[in-house]
């Protein structure tokens, strides 16, 4: 019996799940979200202490810039002594990750002050990358940086750290190295420590399940309605540029749909859906034949 799209779209998202790993940001917030007991765990190993206790935990904050670029951030964590942890995901190289890190403290501190509150109030704060490859390419499972003056090399005392982690950290006989294991595992079950293993096991395998397809849904939802933002603003600028004031109901017609079909398989593709299934989908959805269904594929106009 053929499966409905429902019941392949479930399908899939239970592959997607069983693909997740902490190495994925969304994952990772969903995690760690109001988990202390997690957070103070990688904290303790991330400063190699053992009596680090945090107050509150919160998953992806987004910091909208007044006039700039605005920030999502993936865990903030709050300590007893109201130090400031933004623990951050890098999945791939995309460069400037130091101009990045800059950046992301900066937005952090924009959080910390009322209006007229002097700036002796600003606490101590930690922006934590976790890199999935080596990023500066010198095997180091730990890079902390704080500003120093280069003659003397004497603090300034902004008390603003950045650090990042090493994903290619294999050397499992250390806490950290154990902890980056575990961050790249799709397993519950292959995972050192028990606090993570609980709550990845929890959602993968037992009752956050449906928990994670409800999220995988909204996601879709989501994108649907970006989708349509995203044609709007297109059709808008290719009717300015591509049609003069004689433009026929037609043209414009075609080029909505020309849009709609480009932006569906790039939202397709971010979602790691498999070529043969967009191809499959584009071809329902918008009336197209096989060989038209392709040359969209391709990135042509059919």
């Amino acid at each position: 019996m053929e499966k409905t799209e429902l019941e392949r779209l479930y399908e899939q998202d239970l592959q997607r799940i069983k693909a997740l790993r902490l190495f994925d940001d969304d994952f990772l917030a969903l995690v760690f979200e109001n988990n202390i007991e997690a957070t103070e765990l990688l904290l303790n190993i991330i400063f190699d202490r053992n009596d680090m206790k945090v107050l509150k935990v919160v998953k992806q904050r987004e910091i909208k810039g007044v006039e700039g670029h605005s920030v999502r951030l993936d865990i903030l964590a709050e300590d007893c002594s109201y130090k400031i942890y933004d623990i951050e995901i890098q999945r791939q190289d995309k460069g400037n990750l130091p101009l990045r890190s800059r950046y992301y403290s900066s937005m952090v501190d924009t959080t910390l002050l009322n209006k007229s509150e002097d700036y002796s109030r600003l606490v101590p704060t930690y922006v934590i990358f976790f890199t999935e490859k080596d990023t500066f390419g010198d095997g180091r499972p730990l890079h902390h940086y704080v500003m120093k003056e280069m003659e003397s090399n004497a603090l300034l005392g902004d008390e603003r750290h950045i650090m990042f982690i090493n994903g290619e950290n294999k050397n499992e006989e250390t806490a950290l190295g154990r902890l980056v294991h575990d961050f790249k595992c799709y397993s519950a079950e292959n995972m050192y420590y028990g606090v993570l293993a609980n709550r990845v096991r929890y959602y993968k395998e037992e009752g956050g399940v449906q928990s994670m397809c409800k999220i995988l849904e909204d996601m879709r939802n989501e994108v649907a309605r970006e989708v349509e933002s995203r044609v709007t603003k297109e059709v808008t600028k290719k009717v300015t540029r591509e049609v003069t004031k004689e433009v026929t109901r037609e043209v414009t017609k075609k080029v909505t749909k020309e849009t709609a079909i480009q932006t569906t398989i790039d939202n397709f593709r971010e979602f790691g859906i498999d070529e043969a299934a967009i191809e499959e989908r584009i071809m329902k959805k918008f009336s197209l034949t096989a060989e038209e269904a392709r040359e969209y594929m391709l990135g042509k106009s059919a």
